[in-house]
């Protein structure tokens, strides 16, 4: 098949992510709203936690690196998903997000979320955690349709990759604001954000 057959794909592929930044947008806003309407108060954190706060941060440069192979993989679909890179990119980024990202979750989830509960209150680290459920799920998708693939994707297997890699990236940059903002402002030396 000629890229022109799949033109339709990449102007859909291209309305899904700009659809996921417009909606990402709007929750960082909406967050930044809600971080303005609780004042400046900075709740008192135990040592250990400013530890964890540390760690944590320090892991963000990798989890960003992930999210721009997320993007990068995302327009390689939506313009060429026949092309014989596709489908070894698609699962480099699956693995990447397996082996670095859903880890990285799930140590936030047992070690760092109970330890803010009580400086932040539940209600934002339930928040982390429904998100950490939505990047899961999403992963699960795209392996998925790895598991699917038979040695190419299929035309049907296009859009919900497309939407797939597309929630992951809005989901993952707007966890990462949203620890920023929240969990690590508790640190009074925060290190920069793409550390």
């Amino acid at each position: 098949m000629r890229w022109r057959e799949w033109t339709p794909l990449a102007l859909l592929g291209g309305a899904l992510l700009v659809g996921a930044a417009l909606w990402l947008t709007v929750l960082v806003i909406l967050n930044a709203l809600r971080a303005l309407r609780g004042g400046l108060r900075r709740p008192d954190v135990p040592p250990a936690t400013r530890a964890l706060l540390d760690r944590y941060a320090g892991q963000h440069a990798g989890v960003r690196g992930v999210l721009a192979r997320v993007r990068d993989t995302a327009d390689l679909v939506a313009t060429r998903p026949t092309a014989e890179g596709c489908l070894p990119a698609l699962r480099d980024t699956h693995r990447r997000l397996t082996d670095e990202v859903l880890p990285h979750d799930s140590a936030e989830e047992r070690q760092l979320h109970p330890a803010l509960a009580d400086p932040l209150g539940g209600e934002v680290t339930s928040t982390m955690g429904r998100e950490h459920v939505e990047i899961h799920r999403l992963v699960d998708a795209l392996g998925g349709h790895l598991a699917r693939a038979d040695g190419r994707l299929r035309p049907d297997q296009v859009p919900d990759l497309l939407a797939s890699l597309s929630g992951l990236d809005a989901v993952l940059r707007l966890h990462l604001a949203q620890e920023e903002e929240d969990y690590l402002a508790l640190d009074p030396d925060p290190p920069a954000p793409g550390r």
